[in-house]
């Protein structure tokens, strides 16, 4: 099976343009009143809490998903909130088996109480996706959360492209990357930050005077490191392109591009990106060097500058150099 590509989507009539350009499945954010009521226009069910990353009645709700049931293209809703209070587990239950019955695909969640309510409703035809904020970093984490309910797990971002295909292939349970814009500088499911700047700086991206306090009287160099790499990151240019067709061949199920709240044009640009890398780069899969090089120099293409490490998804294949990994 040929791995999908999952594009945001926040508008229905975004759908056509990201299906012509590759996209296979869809996810959007929607806030339903009562969770609104009770925490306001910051705490968001789904990690976006701006205007423009979530769909603001049914009614456009449903025009999404008719728009891709008529091309028999899955929409799926975030509500990956975590943690949930538990009060609002049972309203939130309720909400899926409305979102169920308006025919969305499935929810993606990231709280485990949330996703044990779920599995008791035994839904049919309908998926739960456990998100990366589960951080599954290994196929007994992913193998866990299937008995909990989970249809699909979305890795933790931090795995290489062998520990990632290494985990597709040891079960049976899809298992999904994030790899294209946004990628996060800190473990996502140890992050309480709050993405709810409408103008999308997030924390992790501000700069920060550090001074070291620990034991020994200088920064350890692996921790210098660390920070060298991530200072200076932006999101917007962040990517795995060069891993595409390792994962897909690895077994990978599907490939997730970061950005609801974003323009449809940077949509549009990494769906593209990445389905080329999908479909033109399959014969490399075998050839991690063939990969980088492709990779790269898409890349350029796309962004019209060289890729750096900071913005590597996937820093086996040694991003700003252009010599083989």
């Amino acid at each position: 099976m040929t791995m999908r590509i999952l594009s945001p989507i926040d508008r229905a009539d975004e759908l056509p343009v990201l299906a012509a350009a590759g996209a296979d499945e869809f996810y959007a954010g929607y806030v339903p009143p009562f969770w609104a009521e009770a925490f306001g226009p910051v705490v968001s069910c789904n990690r976006r809490s701006f205007d423009a990353a979530n769909l603001s009645t049914t009614d456009e709700l449903d025009a999404l998903v008719l728009a891709g049931n008529l091309r028999g293209l899955p929409v799926y809703i975030a509500l990956n909130a975590t943690p949930i209070p538990d009060s609002m587990i049972p309203r939130l239950v309720d909400f899926v088996v409305e979102l169920s019955l308006r025919e969305v695909r499935g929810v993606i969640v990231s709280d485990l109480a949330l996703l044990l309510a779920l599995k008791e409703r035994r839904f049919r035809r309908f998926e739960m996706h456990a998100s990366t904020l589960f951080s599954a970093f290994n196929g007994a984490t992913v193998a866990f959360l299937a008995r909990q309910g989970a249809a699909r797990v979305v890795l933790a971002r931090e795995l290489s492209v062998a520990e990632a295909t290494r985990v597709a292939s040891s079960g049976r349970t899809p298992v999904e990357v994030i790899g294209m814009r946004g990628r996060c500088p800190n473990i996502e499911g140890f992050c309480s930050h709050l993405h709810d700047d409408p103008n999308r700086t997030w924390p992790c991206e501000l700069h920060y005077e550090k001074t070291w306090e620990g034991v020994s009287l200088e920064m350890p160099p692996m921790v210098a490191k660390a920070l060298d790499r991530n200072e200076g990151a932006d999101r917007y240019y962040s990517c795995g392109l060069c891993a595409v067709p390792m994962l897909a061949v690895g077994g990978v199920h599907a490939f997730k591009i970061v950005g609801r709240g974003a323009e449809t044009s940077r949509k549009v640009s990494a769906v593209e990106g990445v389905r080329r890398m999908r479909d033109e780069g399959i014969g490399d899969a075998g050839s991690p060097s063939a990969c980088a090089r492709r990779g790269k120099a898409l890349y350029r293409e796309m962004f019209g500058r060289p890729c750096s490490p900071e913005n590597c998804y996937f820093p086996e294949f040694r991003p700003g150099e252009d010599d083989r990994p």
